[in-house]
């Protein structure tokens, strides 16, 4: 188990079925006092319109306190915020977790150079190896 780099994503194995992760992800993200604006259980939609998809579920979460001085740097940073952590099982049952290189996110918007990058990078991680029951 650990992490890798897929393009401009990071991408953690879990220990756990999909849907413990992301209850575990919620509680993290409570404990930090991080709210979640969002919950989107594709797999859930998928069988709504009829159709087949393995655990796929994307948790959307932020803290306006640090999303807004983003914002307040550069504006078109908004489009990749909030910040959200997808976890989904493969076709044979491991659990998975995705969340974006911040550094080569915030780069893009000339915001690369901002210490508050670093430490949501390590946040991300956190979040992500904790749900997984990697930490």
């Amino acid at each position: 188990m650990g992490e890798s780099e897929v393009g401009n994503l990071c991408l953690i194995e879990g220990r756990l079925p999909a849907d413990e992760t992301v209850r575990r992800l919620k509680t993290e993200l409570a404990a930090h006092d991080i709210p979640v604006f969002a919950t989107f259980n594709h797999a859930e939609n998928a069988e709504k319109a009829g159709l087949d998809l393995r655990p796929t579920t994307v948790v959307v979460f932020g803290s306006p306190q640090v999303g807004t001085v983003l914002m307040q740097a550069e504006q078109r940073i908004s489009l990749e915020l909030p910040l959200r952590i997808a976890v989904w099982e493969d076709e044979s049952g491991q659990t998975l977790l995705a969340f974006p290189q911040m550094k080569e996110l915030a780069a893009r918007y000339g915001l690369g150079d901002m210490p508050v990058i670093v430490k949501m990078q390590e946040l991300l991680g956190s979040l992500a190896n904790r749900a997984a029951d990697n930490r």
